[in-house]
């Protein structure tokens, strides 16, 4: 296990509220997605969905409009291969359907081993990414920064 872990987060909103019949094909998936990514290789953590539901209302936000999402990995190449396959992948081919692109926003960040990141973080490296663009502090599948070295022991 390495000194870094990998965090992203990405939010995008709904055509339509989640429990709308248009949003079927979308809210299917949620939760197998969830279990395969917790499943995957490279998975370290992410927060009950119950969790992040939660933190969206209290923040004044729509949970039922957003998708955030929020998670930490081992490395990029993991999450990428996660990504990028099976039904996830199918989820993201599709989410044109479902979703407005001009509103989906992802991040990711490199974090210290151990630390779970909070919805209040993940949405302000989102908000930081949509100013700034990617920064070490706050990039992309498109724009990558490598782990911080570790400290000299």
């Amino acid at each position: 296990m390495g000194d870094f872990h990998l965090a992203q987060a990405n939010i995008t909103t709904g055509r339509w509220p989640f429990d709308h019949w248009r949003m079927r094909g979308f809210a299917s998936r949620v939760d197998s997605i969830n279990d395969l990514a917790q499943q995957a290789p490279g998975f370290v953590w992410r927060p009950a969905s119950e969790r992040m539901t939660n933190d969206l209302l209290r923040l004044g936000r729509n949970p039922m409009l957003e998708a955030f999402n929020l998670s930490v990995w081992e490395s990029i190449e993991s999450l990428w291969a996660f990504t990028f396959s099976g039904i996830h992948l199918e989820a993201v081919k599709r989410s044109a359907q479902w979703f407005d692109p001009a509103t989906a926003f992802d991040v990711m960040w490199w974090v210290p081993a151990g630390h779970r990141p909070t919805t209040e973080e993940g949405l302000a490296k989102l908000d930081l990414v949509r100013r700034e663009g990617p920064t070490p502090d706050g990039f992309t599948f498109r724009r990558r920064y490598p782990a911080p070295e570790p400290h000299a022991r």
